[in-house]
């Protein structure tokens, strides 16, 4: 075991810190419009599906991790015909070479079926729909769309709406479609699949609020902070919530969660691994010097004028560019 020299179990409260999601008001209506589409398919028995859109690192992967838990583990039920497993949630995560059929091998192998390479899509389609339904399943969640969304030709691009649309209808179960803005884009172009996705979920970036009682981030960073206090028994540690400790984390993750997770974790392992009940703002710097994403320039050294003036400048570029 990796043990910290005041006897902490660091992987343990590293794994424990990379577990704890703080859920701000966006991210719980997220969730809130994700589940209305397994209870409305219910309720109407007509599938209506969702869609969870964003840039890459917002937090779309643990939504969907997180959807996944809420419906209920796999179970075993004893009837009089059979013994019956029931799958309330299937989740495939999709690679960058995901094609159609590979998806559907995927789904089909999830699904406890034995698909074999020359079985043809029709035939894949037909196995998955019937395992779908004597499952049980309540929700598909289909992450990293965008990995087959934006390959192929228009042709290539039709077919897979049609393959999608092809589920949904036969088996009348819901699919959540997770992924950038090119999977929305894509399901937009058939209006009879679009209106399957009648419930939306976007995700973005926090931004840094001028008012810092009204920032979301702030918050996600001071409940993320009482939990690095917590695990790692900290009796010294900078105050997040300062100002200038704040913009730093803000300008070096730009309100990304995967970011600030990487951040955090090594910030952590340095503190842990020094075992003196302490976490500094050096700490914080020296895990910026390794991170390809904020380690030029280090905010964690800017004086405060100089850090002030690298968020003027960012804002007036964001500016900018969206004029």
């Amino acid at each position: 075991m990796n043990i910290s020299p005041n006897g902490i179990n660091i992987n343990e409260a590293l794994e424990a810190l990379a577990a704890c999601t703080v859920c701000y008001p966006e991210y719980l209506e997220a969730m809130r419009l994700i589940s209305k589409c397994f209870i409305a398919t219910r309720n109407r028995k007509d599938p209506s599906s969702a869609m969870l859109i964003g840039p890459t690192g917002v937090g779309k992967t643990r939504l969907c991790h997180m959807i996944e838990k809420q419906l209920g583990p796999i179970t075993i039920t004893r009837r009089p015909e059979c013994v019956k497993e029931i799958r309330p949630c299937v989740y495939i995560e999709l690679p960058e070479s995901a094609t159609i059929r590979s998806l559907s091998m995927v789904m089909a192998r999830t699904l406890n079926e034995s698909p074999y390479d020359r079985q043809s899509i029709t035939t894949l389609e037909t196995l998955i729909i019937e395992r779908l339904i004597t499952m049980e399943v309540q929700l598909v969640i289909l992450d990293d769309f965008h990995h087959i969304a934006e390959k192929g030709r228009s042709i290539t691009k039709s077919s897979l709406c049609n393959w999608l649309m092809k589920l949904l209808n036969n088996s009348g179960i819901p699919f959540l479609v997770s992924g950038s803005p090119q999977a929305e884009k894509l399901i937009n172009q058939v209006q009879e699949l679009s209106d399957r996705f009648p419930y939306r979920a976007n995700l973005k970036p926090l931004p840094l609020a001028e008012e810092q009682p009204t920032s979301v981030l702030l918050g996600v960073i001071a409940g993320l902070q009482q939990e690095m206090i917590r695990l790692g028994k900290l009796t010294k540690y900078p105050h997040l919530s300062d100002p200038n400790h704040y913009k730093a984390v803000y300008m070096a993750t730009q309100g990304n969660f995967r970011r600030l997770s990487n951040l955090l974790h090594d910030t952590f392992s340095i503190a842990l691994t020094r075992g003196d009940h302490t976490l500094s703002i050096d700490d914080f710097s020296r895990a910026a010097d390794d991170l390809s994403f904020c380690c030029n320039p280090n905010y964690f050294r800017m004086p405060p004028k100089q850090l002030n003036n690298a968020i003027k400048a960012k804002i007036n570029r964001s500016s900018e560019t969206t004029r």
